[in-house]
């Protein structure tokens, strides 16, 4: 049995011994070999977020070089954060769904300028810290409905979903497109609305291989699958555009060939980072009355909900996960946590990106025996590495992206199942906010559904007291906000 105990000594070696004494996981049944193992499993299940947020965020029409350096170090600070001060094997980093918010609903949809819409993250991460600072955070976040919190989920799920079928070309709304020289295929019959794709359509074939590669590589339980899969469909896209030059235009648009290692492998472009990245916050767009008050206060409160919902339902599975979640909902170092997620809403902005949250990838490190923060220092440690391969992100094409945010939206959609759907008062809300969100392309309208229905049939059905006040409150800003958004109203009435 003495013999057990020379792979920890070994380990503790190698690491100068002062990881294993600062983080000491040998007293929660961990070793510093195993806490490293379940580090780099994270890492390999969520490095897909670098290449998918650079995707998502250049939409919005942000540096895609400063994007990919701004998502690594907006991951490395927070996941620090949470491994050396709240001692937990949970790793945070650019969150899927704010960031098609962000750029799709927000700056795209209502054409708020990506500066001011960058600087609206910023509050929201500010007053999302204030909220869990103060003694009324549990009285918040109880008070959100356990269906609308399971709707939510779902319905960003589907959204991420319908965004991934959208970039990959497999649906497309466009009345007809060209996708090679003098070859105009039609689409949609000129309705506008959205179309499964012919399949003589190169991009859309590549991204259905990709599709199947990423289903197939999660069947048979991968490591990575996600990261993995992005690697395999981009090999696929450039050996067709290779094979087959004129398909070169849909599958790798404004991609060049590669000349030499320094196209894989360079240092970090941090000029361009701080540059086109860094606090690039236009608070002022907020306050003088250039945009709607309506539509400043609708994203606000939409923001701060969704933010909410999303940091409960995490940490309750990662720590369901880690087997430390008591019969309260609560659990060891719980305000750390909820500290650090909050707070990581203001660090997203100032790397140029939307919120940070904590990933439920984290449980892929959990699974593996990660127990301690000794496991976030670790994921931390290799998205730094991943800082010198930032070109090679730039050899990625949307159509290898394409089917992982599909994927994860199949992933995110499992809360599905646990709405529950006899009470009308409590399914009807959550149908309404899940289904919205796809439909209008829009996470905030799928909230402002979710919320104000439930208030107003608990209202009308005798059940007051169901409505918790943080509901009351949600509610009621929200339809200010709507009121305001349709009258063209401004904060000085410019």
């Amino acid at each position: 049995m003495a013999t057990q105990t020379v792979p920890d000594t070994t380990t503790a070696a190698t690491t100068k011994n002062w990881l294993a004494r600062f983080f000491d996981p040998t007293t929660r049944g961990s070793t510093p070999r195993v806490e490293f193992i379940a580090g780099l499993t994270t890492f390999v299940t969520m490095a897909y977020i670098i290449f998918v947020n650079t995707g998502i965020m250049q939409a919005a029409g942000l540096d895609p070089t400063a994007l990919t350096i701004g998502t690594i170090i907006a991951a490395i600070v927070p996941t620090l954060a949470m491994g050396l001060w709240a001692d937990l094997p949970w790793a945070l980093a650019p969150g899927l769904g704010y960031n098609a918010l962000f750029a799709f609903t927000v700056v795209l949809g209502y054409h708020v300028p990506v500066y001011a819409a960058l600087a609206l993250v910023f509050l929201d991460g500010l007053a999302f810290t204030l909220i869990v600072s103060g003694p009324w955070r549990e009285r918040i976040i109880t008070g959100i409905p356990l269906n609308l919190k399971l709707a939510a989920g779902a319905g960003i799920g589907l959204f991420i979903a319908f965004i991934g079928l959208v970039n990959a070309g497999i649906v497309k709304f466009s009345a007809s497109s060209t996708i090679s020289a003098g070859s105009v295929v039609p689409f949609g019959g000129g309705t506008g609305l959205p179309e499964l794709s012919p399949l003589n359509d190169p991009a859309v074939l590549v991204a259905l291989a990709g599709l199947i590669l990423t289903a197939l590589l999660m069947r048979f339980r991968v490591r990575g699958a996600l990261l993995l899969s992005i690697i395999g469909t981009t090999a696929i896209a450039w050996a067709t555009a290779l094979l087959k030059p004129d398909t070169r235009g849909a599958i790798l648009p404004g991609i060049a060939n590669p000349k030499g290692l320094s196209d894989f492998v360079a240092l970090p472009a941090f000029g361009t980072f701080f540059s086109k990245g860094v606090a690039k916050m236009d608070f002022a767009a907020i306050f003088n009355g250039k945009i709607a008050f309506g539509t400043v206060l609708l994203f606000f409160v939409t923001f701060l909900v969704t933010d909410m919902m999303d940091s409960l339902g995490t940490f309750s599975g990662l720590a369901t996960k880690l087997g430390i979640l008591d019969d309260k909902g609560n659990f060891p170092r719980s305000g750390r946590a909820l500290v650090v997620d909050a707070a990581a809403g203001m660090w997203g902005p100032i790397t140029g990106n939307a919120t940070i949250a904590t990933f439920i990838e984290s449980a892929s490190g959990v699974g593996e025996g990660g127990k301690t923060g000794l496991t976030a220092f670790w994921v931390a440690a290799f998205f730094f590495l991943a800082l010198f391969f930032v070109p090679f992100v730039g050899l990625v094409p949307g159509v290898a992206t394409a089917p992982v945010l599909i994927i994860v939206g199949y992933l995110m959609i499992e809360p599905i199942v646990k709405i529950d759907l006899t009470d009308v008062t409590e399914g009807v809300p959550a149908f309404l906010a899940l289904i919205t969100m796809p439909l209008t392309y829009s996470i905030a309208d799928g909230m402002f559904m979710g919320i104000v229905s439930y208030v107003l049939l608990k209202l009308f059905t005798g059940k007051v007291r169901a409505i918790s006040a943080t509901m009351w409150v949600f509610a009621l800003l929200l339809l200010l906000a709507k009121f305001l958004q349709a009258g063209g109203l401004k904060l000085f009435g410019y």
